[in-house]
């Protein structure tokens, strides 16, 4: 009968494990005991390799972050800021329970450090100041994480869940709400972010 030989434990295989479990429990769920668990392990092991718990979920944002796709340096400047945002939002699709980390644990690991240059980088290679470009990464990233965040979390007056939708309140009382009714049944978000990311950009241009 054939050994099954186990594969050691490593910092890298517990975060990547921990966001698997995330994607697929939620966030709440998460506990060193239950990804021990997952592992095949005692929680105890774990924390020859991760610390603690918060450390465990800075990881996790590092995690992510190597999976954002950056767009090439070959492209200019306003296209690969707007693959990187889009490549962003594709995030919060793919990892929705996970993605939140990304807004309450801002990425202080060396590959976070490393997207914020890269981006600094691309505005003043296109002529921007530095004050402006730290303006314009800060606005772009607001944005994208908000609305990234309210997507998959669900939008108001969006009739999804158990929220409340245009067509449910009173027309003498909403009419500017009420007339949406029949859009924001059918809502095209990446249009609708696409929209949002027009308008930064658009501002900036005006700035060069």
């Amino acid at each position: 009968m054939a050994v099954v030989k186990r594969q050691p434990l490593s910092r890298r295989r517990i975060l990547e494990a921990a966001v698997r479990f995330v994607d697929r429990e939620g966030l709440e769920a998460l506990s060193m005991r239950k990804l021990g668990s997952e592992l095949g392990v005692e929680a105890m092991s774990l924390y020859n390799h991760v610390p603690n718990k918060d450390a465990l979920l800075d990881g996790m944002v590092e995690v992510l972050l190597g999976e954002l796709e950056v767009p090439s340096e070959d492209e200019g400047w306003e296209r690969r800021v707007r693959e990187a945002y889009q490549a962003f939002r594709r995030l919060a699709h793919e990892h929705p329970n996970v993605f939140p980390l990304l807004v309450v644990r801002p990425p202080d690991t060396l590959d976070g450090i490393w997207l914020v240059e890269e981006f600094l980088k691309t505005l003043r290679g296109a002529g921007f100041d530095p004050e402006t470009s730290l303006y314009a990464f800060r606005a772009l990233s607001s944005y994208a994480s908000g609305y990234a965040m309210a997507e998959i979390r669900g939008f108001a007056m969006e009739p999804s869940g158990a929220r409340v939708g245009a067509a449910t309140l009173p027309a003498g009382d909403f009419p500017y709400i009420h007339e949406l009714e029949a859009p924001l049944r059918e809502v095209d978000h990446e249009a609708e972010f696409e929209f949002g990311l027009d308008l930064i950009l658009a501002g900036l241009k005006e700035r060069l």
